[in-house]
C-alpha cells in the first residue's frame, strides 16, 4: 500500500532564555492508507509534540528544526500559513485526549460540526446534511436531537464522539487520535476503539494511535513505534514486537502489562530509574542508566535504528546476547 503519510528525521524543539531544548530528535515513519501506526511510550517521551508537528499545531516557545512531512506530494513543512490550514481538518485531523476541553460549551453541537465543514468548502445546506450523517455515522443515537444539545448536556463518552465526528466529517486521508480514550470507562474505551477501527476500514484512512496503553495497541495497530527520549526506539509489526521485543525499554514496557489470561499472575516487571531530561540527555544511549543489559560501547556512542529482523531497534547489543528478561 502506498503511504499517505511519511515523515522524515522530524525534529522539533522548545526554545528557551538558555537555546533550544530538543523534544523530538529525528524521528521517521511512515503511514498506509488503511493502517494504523501506534506510537507508545512513557510521558515526555516526544508522543504528542510528534503528533502536534506533524499537525502544524505546536505551541508557542516549540518550533519543528528540521526534516520533512509529507502528505502525498507535498511536503507540509514547505506550505505556508494558510495552505496548512487548508490542509488541517480537510485531509489531516486530529481528536484529542479530553472532549470536554476540545468542545466549545457555547455552541450546540451541530454548529460545531457544520464550522468545520463551512471552513472547508461545504455549503450550508450540504453542511447540514453531513453533520446529521457524521453524527449517525460515530453512533450517536438521534442525531437531530444530538445536534441541538449544547456539550455539557452530552455523557463523556458521547462526547468524544462527537470529537470524532467533527475529525472524520471531511473524510480525512489521515487520522491522528492523541490517547483519546483516557478519559473513558472500560466499556466506553471499547466501543471508541472499535468505531475508530471500523471508520478506518470503511475508508482507507490512516491512523496515528498515540497512548501508553500497550493493551489497545495490541488490539488496533498493524504497527508500533516505541518512543524514548524523543527519539524512535523499535519499531515493526505490532504482533512480532510483542512476541519479541528487540529494545530492553520495549521488554519493559510489555512486562509491565498484566497478562490477559490466567489464574496465577507473575509480579510485574518495573523499569527502576527516571526517563532523562530531554536538555539534558547523558553521553550515549539515553537508556543505558536504566538498562539492565548496557555495554561500554553504550555510554560512547547513541545507537540508530538498526536492523534486528523482523523489526528495527536503537540498541548495540548483538542480538545472540540480548536478553528479553530485563
Amino acid at each position: 500500500m502506498s503511504a499517505v503519510l511519511e515523515v522524515a528525521e522530524l525534529s522539533t524543539a522548545i526554545l528557551t532564555a538558555t537555546g533550544a531544548r530538543p523534544v523530538v530528535r529525528g524521528v521517521s515513519f511512515a503511514v498506509a492508507a488503511g493502517e494504523t501506526l501506534a506510537i507508545v511510550g512513557e510521558s515526555g517521551s516526544g508522543k504528542t509534540l510528534t503528533a502536534l508537528s506533524v499537525m502544524g499545531l505546536l505551541p508557542d516557545g516549540a518550533r519543528v528544526t528540521g526534516g520533512s512531512v509529507r502528505l502525498g506530494d507535498r511536503d507540509l513543512l514547505g506550505l505556508g500559513a494558510r495552505e496548512r490550514r487548508a490542509v488541517r481538518g480537510a485531509e489531516l485531523a486530529m481528536i484529542y485526549q479530553d472532549p470536554t476541553t476540545a468542545l466549545n460549551p457555547l455552541m450546540r453541537v451541530g454548529a460545531q460540526v457544520r464550522e468545520t465543514l463551512r471552513a472547508h468548502g461545504r455549503s450550508a445546506e450540504a453542511a447540514r446534511g453531513r453533520t446529521l450523517e457524521a453524527l449517525d455515522e460515530v453512533g450517536l443515537p438521534n442525531p437531530e436531537r444530538i445536534a441541538r444539545a449544547f456539550p455539557h448536556q452530552l455523557s463523556g463518552g458521547m462526547r468524544q464522539r462527537v470529537v470524532i465526528a467533527i475529525a472524520v466529517s471531511t473524510r480525512p486521508r489521515l487520522l491522528i487520535a492523541d490517547e483519546p480514550t483516557t478519559a473513558l470507562d472500560v466499556t466506553v474505551q471499547q466501543q471508541i476503539l472499535a468505531l475508530v477501527d471500523r471508520l478506518r476500514a470503511d475508508h482507507g484512512m490512516g491512523v496515528i494511535w498515540i497512548t501508553h496503553d500497550l493493551g489497545v495497541v495490541a488490539r488496533i495497530a498493524q504497527r508500533t513505534l516505541v518512543m524514548y527520549a524523543g527519539r524512535a526506539v523499535e519499531v515493526g509489526r505490532t504482533a512480532d514486537l510483542y512476541r519479541a521485543p528487540q529494545h530492553p525499554y520495549t521488554a519493559g514496557l510489555l512486562g509491565s502489562v498484566p497478562p490477559a489470561r490466567g489464574t496465577q499472575r507473575p509480579p510485574l516487571a518495573q523499569i527502576g530509574g527516571q526517563p532523562p531530561d530531554p536538555g539534558a540527555l547523558p553521553p550515549g544511549c539515553p537508556f543505558r542508566p536504566r538498562c539492565p543489559q548496557a555495554r561500554d560501547r553504550c555510554a560512547a556512542t547513541e545507537p540508530p535504528l538498526l536492523a534486528r529482523p523482523p523489526q528495527q531497534a536503537a540498541c548495540w547489543v548483538p542480538v545472540p546476547e540480548w536478553s528479553r528478561a530485563c
